[in-house]
């Protein structure tokens, strides 16, 4: 009979069957067997050993018990084990033992008569699995310690390891039957998929992996109370790493990302990933103007600039607060918006050099008492309607198409930065709005914000109204005082689902402690953690992570300072590479030169049907190795790569230029208004008179031609036929060819 062919795929090369281990392969694989249970367990008690480190499969084989046969056994064995106690207390034994096994007995066989309960053979092999036999060992006692402390246990079936891997492999055949019978309430809570680190959920992104056991960490944030987040870490913690890569999972997905950024940090993994970088600073054209309505209430935009004159003028009295608040209300109307007519709303909006006209105006209508307040307030403004600020007194100018925008502010004057972040976490705040898709809000640096009241409370709103527009703030920070010692601060820490705390000060720990209510081990964690790594609070669980990236998301993301410039290097070198890449895989070339090729490309050119032949070019000097394409017909290697180079020559110079294989010369090509040929010839055609004599009545057609021999040695047998050249004279006569062109032009 025919082999099956997955058979034939499937099936390993080599199985050597010992003892206590059967090698498969080049894997040294040893089984181990549960031969004995504790007698009390709890739902999830085999964890720890699925979420143990080691490399090793774990199979569990379950089947019914018949009825009928466990009865008749369980009677007896509770028949037995009754005689054994009373012949025990009549002989004055004390055995506790032996009275727990009755009463377990008893009440088995009770559940079992009135159907609560169901009997199963349960049978539970471990696969250890290593490269080598010391590895093999190590493995195996680790396995089995792991089993001892859940009161398992272990026993390595000497003698039947054939048996024992042909029931670990997915067969469904327990063929090594080391079974134990256990009720159906046991069993259920032998399946071990109740760890909290093992709910991977489909619509989540990969956080990083827990310390522990490597098993990946993946959350939907989606699916929380609310969709926040933050990260929290001293400087070199990995928190722009983190955030950056969490960034480009969540763009995996579709989701429309905005980006504040203070320090410029996100402008590469911007445009890396197409998306549109505004540049907010004092020279460019890119601006918000802070009286731009943007679409909005126009009560809810006269209080949220009473926030921000907070910001830009300092404290503000009750009569300050009046005064701007008329002269707004003044300002708009003169624009012609009006508060309470919304189809005026839309009109083109003042500046604030408006509102400082409107200020100055009124003035001149105050009381003596009331123009000094006028005077504090126009001090403040002047500088940004005509002052140092005044790039703020434009129109909004902003064109946002792509699902990636950052906003780099990193050239703003550090005096008018809180007041750009301001503007534009509004200006993204009401754009989230719009509609209900799932949006990301990147506040970065976000310590610039929480030492401003109004920033920490404008955060606080977004924390708590986001939501119901499918948008999630995920705020970073180093600077945890700033928003643990704020009221608006810790209620920021309470409206995020979900925490990454990373490396931490030991200036700052207790406060943290406190916080999170830290115990003695992961205190000592975070205070001592590697970059990258840190504890994760996602609704009730904590959790030890590793923030994991591919060797891709790691060159896009990546601020190592000694990175970034081998990047810079690395780049310079590839330019040059990839352009031979695109040459080589793309056949743009009959010949490439050995010395500049990879590997990779040598292998691929020799698919391609390239030969590797030694050879001279042009110039003075030795012969180097070349890929060169076959030939097409009876035409050497030799004769054809003189050919191209000739013909790669003259290209130089015009583009009036064939060549040919058959019948008609080499090259032909028009050089100063006069038909041109050359004839690359090898030796052969000397053995062939006739075919000789028909190359040269058809070059005698030519106003001027030459031959090219490919071997010096050959230039004195076709000088007495017509002029001749060794392959280092072509180039210089070429030149003169093409030269005496240019000196008519010149004449001209």
């Amino acid at each position: 009979m025919k082999e099956n062919q997955i058979q034939k795929l499937l099936k390993p090369s080599y199985i050597k069957n010992e003892a206590d281990n059967i090698v498969i392969n080049n894997s040294c694989n040893r089984i181990v067997c549960a031969v004995g249970y504790p007698r009390i367990i709890q739902e999830g008690w085999l964890n720890k050993i699925i979420s143990s480190n080691g490399n090793f499969d774990v199979s569990m084989f379950i089947e019914p018990s018949s009825i009928e046969t466990i009865m008749n056994q369980l009677n007896s064995e509770l028949v037995k084990q009754k005689s054994d106690l009373i012949a025990s207390e009549q002989n004055g034994i004390i055995n506790p033992s032996l009275k727990v096994q009755y009463e377990d007995t008893y009440h088995t066989l009770q559940k079992l008569q009135t159907g609560e309960e169901k009997l199963f053979n349960f049978s539970f092999y471990i696969n250890a699995k290593a490269e080598n036999k010391k590895e093999l060992q190590l493995l195996t006692k680790r396995i089995e310690t792991e089993l001892n402390s859940i009161m398992i246990i272990p026993k390595i079936p000497y003698l039947k390891m054939k048996e024992a891997m042909q029931s670990i492999i997915p067969t469904g055949k327990d063929l090594l039957r080391i079974q134990r019978n256990i009720p159906s309430n046991a069993l259920s809570a032998c399946f071990p998929f109740t760890t909290s680190f093992l709910k991977l959920d489909e619509e989540g992104v990969m956080f990083g992996v827990n310390t522990n056991n490597n098993i990946p960490i993946i959350l939907n944030q989606y699916s929380f109370t609310n969709y926040n987040g933050i990260v929290l870490g001293s400087s070199g913690g990995g928190k722009s790493f983190f955030v950056k890569l969490y960034i480009i999972r969540n763009l995996l997905k579709g989701m429309q990302t905005y980006i504040i950024d203070p320090q410029g940090e996100y402008s590469d993994l911007t445009e890396k990933y197409e998306g549109q970088t505004v540049k907010v600073s004092r020279e460019s054209n890119t601006i918000i103007n802070p009286l731009d309505l943007m679409e909005r209430d126009f009560g809810d935009k006269i209080l949220s600039l009473m926030d921000l004159f907070k910001i830009m003028f300092g404290e503000l009295t009750e009569v300050q607060k009046n005064i701007l608040d008329k002269a707004l209300i003044e300002t708009y109307k003169e624009k012609g918006i009006h508060p309470n007519h919304p189809d005026t709303w839309k009109q083109k909006p003042p500046k604030l050099s408006d509102l400082y006209k409107i200020l100055e105006k009124e003035k001149k209508e105050s009381s003596r008492l009331e123009k000094m307040t006028f005077d504090a307030l126009l001090n403040r403004l002047r500088i940004y309607s005509e002052g140092s600020f005044s790039f703020l007194n434009k129109q909004t100018n902003l064109n946002l198409e792509k699902k990636l925008i950052s906003f780099d502010i990193k050239d703003m004057p550090t005096q008018v930065k809180p007041t750009m972040m301001f503007l534009l976490l509004d200006f993204i705040y009401e754009r989230t709005q719009k509609d209900r898709e799932r949006k990301l809000i990147v506040v970065d640096e976000a310590w610039t914000l929480l030492r401003y009241g109004e920033h920490a409370e404008y955060l606080f709103k977004i924390c708590k109204t986001a939501r119901k527009f499918g948008a999630g703030l995920l705020i970073v920070t180093q600077e945890v005082n700033d928003l643990m010692n704020s009221k608006a601060g810790n209620t920021i820490l309470a409206n995020t689902a979900w925490k990454l705390l990373l490396r931490q000060e030991p200036a700052i720990i207790h406060e943290l402690v406190e916080k999170f209510n830290l115990n003695q081990e992961e205190k000592n964690f975070i205070l001592t953690a590697p970059a990258g790594e840190g504890l994760l609070f996602a609704m009730n669980d904590r959790l030890p992570i590793k923030v994991v990236a591919s060797t891709q998301e790691h060159d896009i993301i990546t601020t190592n300072p000694d990175e970034l410039k081998k990047r810079e290097i690395l780049k310079a070198e590839l330019k040059t590479e990839n352009t031979l890449d695109e040459e080589v895989y793309q056949l743009q070339k009959n010949y490439y030169k050995a010395s500049n090729l990879t590997e990779k490309q040598k292998k691929f050119l020799q698919t391609q049907g390239y030969t590797e032949s030694r050879q001279m070019g042009l110039e003075q000097g030795g012969a180097f190795n070349y890929y060169i394409s076959s030939p097409p017909g009876q035409e050497s290697t030799d004769h054809a790569f003189l050919v191209q180079l000739i013909y790669e020559e003259i290209q130089k110079y015009t583009d009036k230029v064939v060549r040919y294989s058959v019948q008609k010369p080499d090259i032909e090509f028009i050089a100063n208004e006069k038909r041109c040929a050359i004839e690359v010839e090898t030796g052969t055609v000397l053995k062939d008179k006739n075919k000789l004599k028909t190359k040269l009545e058809q070059l005698k057609e030519f106003k001027e031609w030459f031959f090219v021999v490919t071997d010096t040695k050959l230039k004195k047998n076709y000088k007495k036929y017509g002029k001749t050249l060794s392959r280092v004279e072509v180039k210089q006569k070429i030149r003169e060819l093409f030269k005496k062109k240019d000196i008519i032009k010149i004449l001209q």
